[in-house]
């Protein structure tokens, strides 16, 4: 019961910080917005029923990934950084996508390895997106560091923090409620993590990805691809 309250209070300070983010830019939506919609939807849908279509392909796991990775590029497609351009990681579209591969393709296998090693339900991978959102707003953006850090905008730090988590989850846990989580899993009972374990394990999972994206991926596409300078 009490994990099914905290999943819920994430949920509604989510999306009570995602509508005043929309008030702020009436008239001025970002990217294509309505995949975000679509996407929360599947969310709310699935964590209201507790449960989704249970589907169970041949490879379950490549499936899984697949879907992880379309669901990010399909929030991908709702974020902008100027309003030009489509896509959160470059202020040209091109770059911005092919940048995003490096995130995405290993939060994709890391994901997938949890459900299938941990036995992870959708609400566990909720908080393992909740950690490994938090990776953004603390250190690499630190957009969450400075609103916890300003007493004037503190008390926007909880809501904030949600979205952080429920737009991770949106690709994160959204394809667990197309196909059944137990079609991932390994056989035997296994043990598996609490929620505030799977949080530390999100957290060091994504600052290890952003570090590899980092030193790796970003510099290697940018040389490759012949990227322009500038995110």
């Amino acid at each position: 019961m009490l994990v099914r309250i905290l999943t819920w209070v994430v949920i509604v300070l989510g999306l009570g910080f995602w509508a005043i983010s929309r008030l702020a830019r009436a008239g001025q939506p970002v990217g294509l917005w309505w995949i975000e919609v679509i996407l929360l939807l599947i969310l709310i849908a699935g964590f209201a029923a507790g449960r989704g279509l249970d589907w169970r392909p041949a490879r379950p796991h490549l499936v899984t990934a697949a879907l992880i990775w379309a669901c990010g590029m399909g929030y991908e497609l709702t974020l902008s950084l100027d309003g030009s351009n489509l896509g959160g990681m470059h202020a040209e579209t091109r770059a911005s996508f092919i940048l995003a591969q490096g995130d995405y393709l290993m939060i994709a296998a890391f994901t997938v390895w949890a459900i299938w090693y941990w036995r992870l339900r959708p609400v566990d991978v909720l908080w393992l997106a909740a950690g490994k959102s938090l990776t953004e707003g603390l250190i690499f953006t630190g957009v969450l560091a400075g609103v916890i850090a300003n007493p004037a905008q503190i008390v926007f730090a909880p809501l904030m923090a949600s979205y952080y988590a429920l737009a991770y989850a949106s690709f994160m846990v959204v394809p667990l409620f197309i196909i059944a989580p137990a079609a991932l899993w390994r056989p035997g009972a296994g043990w598996r993590p609490n929620l505030v374990l799977l949080w530390v394990i999100g957290f060091g999972a994504a600052f290890v990805i952003r570090i590899i994206w980092g030193l790796g991926w970003g510099p290697l596409a940018t040389w490759a691809f012949g990227l322009p300078p500038g995110a």
